[in-house]
């Protein structure tokens, strides 16, 4: 990964972005008590979903 976000990125797209994200689990968290284990798993699930169109990316030698 050559990508290093610069401070001016950090503090106005991905800190509010992780934000974002964090207040969504845990509004998801309390409405359906799923627990920060199945949030995790969620998380992981997002993560391998987005490994794998890399794979595809790449294997197709197309830059992302």
């Amino acid at each position: 990964m050559d990508f290093k976000p610069t401070d001016v990125q950090m503090e106005e797209w991905f800190k509010p972005a992780f934000d974002d994200i964090d207040t969504i689990l845990d509004e998801l968290n309390r409405e359906t008590k799923c627990g920060n284990e199945y949030l995790i798993k969620m998380l992981k699930s997002i993560t391998d979903t987005y490994e794998g169109v890399q794979k595809v990316l790449d294997a197709e030698g197309i830059e992302n």
